[in-house]
């Protein structure tokens, strides 16, 4: 038996696997690589053979991306796939034809194939049956398809015969989804050989209902501050998961109602979902027999055109999820390109992102310096100023669940394919005790042949000879940072996936005879970091040798090195444990990797940030790092206690509305209760809280309320004025308030023709602006409105610039919409005269009252 990988072994995309075993030739997969001139596996290697099948593990473009061309020589060999995958084939190379008329078009690219030859190949699809089965091309090969998870459709591979045993993962996911099961185990057991996919073989998934819920809850965040939240996601399975989860999310009302747009590729392959329920996991698939539309209602709602594209963008802030998910094309680079320069915006991903993808390009600059923050979108470079994030959706097993399956499948060899060298080295790291390991390159066979000792194993390549020998290397000299190039080029083989332990690079570089103290200084100099030596993730102690194209890029980035110690996050965890391991309500504690800035998470952070301040101010000192408790409360559980404390007498009439922007939370009841036990329970929320609690019973007049941060103020045009075209009163609205008044967004709703203008401080603006909002709203005939909540980036940065020079704030700014009041704990002395000024200042400047706790006053007995 022999497998020769055409493409896909030696990272992602265009995987191609062909497989000689039973007297037959199997093809498994032909696809593409998304990026780079080269995009098609190895077809040459094709020439010659007498094919007779063709089996799919899934619909990715980089499995099936090259069928067409396959097809197109071997026009009566069969392709077999499930059913869920021969519909979603369908879609994905009906759009892969328009993406390449488009190219051919725009930038002069030689389309691969056209129509006809799609449809040629379609004509030639054959359903595979779950489980074990024979071919009619294949008859002394027993085949085992098993559910792969991953995306619907997707599938395991098995093949027996005489002359060997072979399993092909494909890509695989053990956790669930939303849309879908996770994998059932390969078959069959204790194969010869396992061609196992190693995407995410460097790490370790976050929970994935934390996932869910954070991504959810930034989404909303996002649009709470009246930005637009652009989700790049693979057309074919992370688009349908991240409707699933905001969907979700809105209906349990763990976040607030909004629109949702669904553009690109995403709208066919929600709709191809109806065609194959029994794919689908088992509420999804119940859901779709009942006539349910999972994927789109009121307010998810499909992008058709360019027009509609540009509505969304002008009207009301929504999450928008499209195609595709690295920003490689599709409407996300459009998307992306014009929320980019949005302070109020954010862009977040949810899935793989290859190194050489612009979507990588545009998370790295996330934590970058904000004169580095440039991303060029064809010819336009554009300064990024949104924000920018990652969630953990991976749909891909990681390093642990890749291992447990090779526990329980048992394998004698394991060929690491489908990852970075990075992944494949880390998860190679993990395996060593559990079989033999190969990592094969593009283009190299595998043999299984009869062993010597019985049975069968994997004939395995030599491995290379190092460049220079070995105990001369040092020549007597300490090992510094210099030498590290050295130790590299004497070493490596090419491939990036060599890993050696600090001692063995130490005997390399001194002898055989190294001493404790020249192993200890090897490991400080490898610690400081450099572009040749990589700490292996997962496995503590080793180090990998980086191929040269990843030299060539850490050398352009910076050379790799550090510009301070390694951050202790252990350390920093046991210091936070030490001062609030006992705080029930802090959820979230993350650490930034490089900084080791720590940022707090509370259900309720206004009532937490006063009552750990004490904790948060020794925390920082201790562990010599910024801690920030982030602003928001959680919504979930906001709700969840306004639930808890309504009185006997009195039940919800629906979810609890969060008004975030004026710091309050409302509930609607049916029943009867007395005013007196309203205002108890409402002051008890406000002290847990510290958001004000508003219930509506049906008698019960209200008691006046705080104003919130500002009155929805809206100006009306004059009775009978003729209201202008949209695009007009966009442009007009615009043209009046330019970002020199403050205004950073304007958006339009055309069904209400009302103009909303989002000011960085949106009670000043109205005291200032309003003439000029009058005439404005007559003069285009729209209703012009104030969006009450103000930008909450701007108004803490205005605190904390206003501060005296002897002061140094210790966290982020609280911000309390009910009072409009920021408060900022402090370090240091000013005079009484300094405060004054400064608290007059943000006054002015924003409309908000300055609140300073912690300052020494110099002159605090005058």
């Amino acid at each position: 038996m022999q497998i020769q990988f055409l493409g896909g072994a030696s990272g992602v995309g265009a995987t191609c696997q062909l497989v000689a075993l039973g007297g037959r030739h199997v093809l498994v997969d032909a696809g593409v690589r998304m990026d780079g001139g080269d995009r098609l596996p190895d077809l040459a290697a094709l020439d010659g053979i007498h094919l007779d099948a063709i089996l799919v593990t899934h619909a990715h473009a980089d499995h099936i991306g090259a069928l067409p061309l396959v097809a197109d020589r071997f026009p009566g060999v069969p392709i077999y796939a499930t059913a869920a995958t021969l519909r979603l084939m369908e879609v994905m190379l009906g759009d892969a034809v328009r993406v390449m008329a488009r190219r051919a078009a725009d930038e002069l690219e030689l389309p691969l194939y056209d129509d006809a030859l799609v449809a040629a190949t379609l004509r030639r699809l054959r359903p595979l049956a779950m489980g074990e089965q024979r071919l009619p091309e294949l008859p002394d090969v027993l085949i085992y398809a098993q559910r792969a998870g991953h995306i619907a459709g997707a599938v395991s591979l098995g093949f027996e015969a005489q002359d060997g045993r072979l399993v092909i993962s494909g890509d695989v996911s053990i956790t669930p989804q939303r849309t879908i099961l996770g994998a059932a185990t390969p078959a069959p057991l204790r194969p010869d050989l396992l061609v196992l996919e190693s995407t995410y073989g460097a790490r370790l998934h976050p929970n994935r209902a934390i996932e869910e819920r954070r991504l959810a809850e930034a989404v909303a965040e996002v649009i709470e501050r009246g930005g637009h939240c652009l989700i790049p996601a693979f057309a074919l399975g992370r688009a349908q998961e991240v409707i699933l989860i905001l969907r979700a999310a809105q209906r349990d009302g763990v976040i607030p109602p909004f629109p949702i747009a669904v553009d690109g590729l995403v709208r066919s392959v929600c709709a191809a979902y109806a065609a194959f329920p029994d794919a689908l996991g088992p509420a999804l698939r119940r859901y779709v027999l009942g006539g349910g539309r999972p994927f789109f209602s009121s307010r998810i709602q499909p992008v058709e055109n360019q027009i509609q594209r540009e509505r969304v963008l002008t009207g009301p802030p929504a999450a928008i999820i499209a195609s595709s998910g690295m920003l490689t094309g599709g409407p996300s680079v459009w998307y992306a390109e014009r929320l980019a320069e949005q302070p109020q915006a954010a862009i977040f991903f949810s899935g793989y992102l290859d190194e050489e993808a612009p979507g990588r390009r545009l998370l790295d600059l996330a934590d970058a310096q904000p004169e580095r923050r440039q991303m060029t979108f064809g010819a336009r470079t554009v300064r990024v100023a949104c924000q920018i994030g990652r969630y953990g959706l991976s749909a891909h097993a990681d390093g642990d669940e890749l291992a447990a399956l090779v526990r329980t499948l048992k394998p004698r060899t394991v060929a690491l394919v489908h990852g970075d060298p990075e992944a494949r080295a880390a998860l190679a790291a993990r395996l060593t005790d559990l079989a033999e390991l190969v990592s094969p390159q593009d283009g190299q066979t595998l043999t299984v042949a009869p062993s010597a000792r019985g049975g069968r194993r994997v004939v395995l390549p030599p491995s290379p000879e190092p460049a220079e020998s070995a105990h001369t290397l040092g020549n007597g000299d300490a090992l510094e940072t210099a030498g590290l190039e050295r130790l590299w080029t004497a070493l490596r083989d090419g491939s990036g996936m060599q890993t050696m332990s600090v001692r063995e690079l130490a005997r390399v570089w001194y002898g055989p005879e190294v001493t404790s103290e020249q192993e200890a200084q090897a490991g400080a100099i490898l610690e400081a970091g450099s572009a040749y030596f990589m700490p292996l993730p997962l496995a503590p102690g080793l180090w990998r040798l980086p191929a040269p194209a990843e030299v060539r890029r850490a050398l352009a980035a910076g050379g790799g090195r550090r510009t301070g110690p390694r951050i202790n996050s252990a350390g920093i965890q046991a210091i936070i444990d030490q001062h609030l391991g006992s705080a029930p309500d802090l959820y979230q504690r993350s650490i930034d990797a490089e900084t080791g800035a720590v940022m707090l998470r509370y259900f309720f952070p206004v009532v937490a940030a006063e009552r750990d301040a004490a904790a948060i101010t020794q925390i920082a000192a201790e562990a010599g790092v910024p801690v920030t408790v982030w602003p928001y409360p959680h919504q979930a559980q906001l709700a969840a206690l306004a639930l808890e404390l309504l009185p006997d007498g009195l039940q919800a009439e629906r979810s609890p509305a969060i008004y975030q922007d004026e710091g309050r939370v409302e509930v609607r009841c049916q029943g009867s209760v007395d005013p007196a036990t309203i205002a108890a329970v409402e002051a008890a929320f406000q002290q847990r809280t510290g958001l004000r609690l508003t219930l509506r019973v049906p008698g019960v007049p209200q008691a006046a309320e705080v104003p919130a941060v500002v009155d929805e103020a809206s100006f009306a045009p004059p009775e009978g004025a003729v209201p202008s075209e949209l695009n007009f009163a966009l442009s007009t609205a615009r043209t009046w308030f330019g970002p020199a008044s403050g205004c950073y967004k304007a958006s339009a709703d055309q069904q209400t023709r009302v103009i909303t203008l989002r000011f960085y401080f949106p009670l000043v603006a109205r005291s200032s602006y309003t003439a000029q909002l009058a005439e404005l709203a007559a003069f285009i005939g729209w209703t012009v409105r104030l969006w009450p909540q103000p930008h909450q980036e701007a108004l803490m940065r205005a605190a904390r610039e206003a501060l005296p020079p002897g002061l140094t704030a210790q966290s982020s700014p609280a911000l309390q919409n009910a009072t409009c009041e920021v408060v900022v704990r402090v370090q240091g002395a000013c005079s009484r005269a300094e405060l004054t000024e400064a608290v007059t200042r943000v006054r002015e400047q924003t409309g908000w009252l300055l609140t300073v706790r912690g300052a020494n006053l110099t002159d605090a007995s005058v």
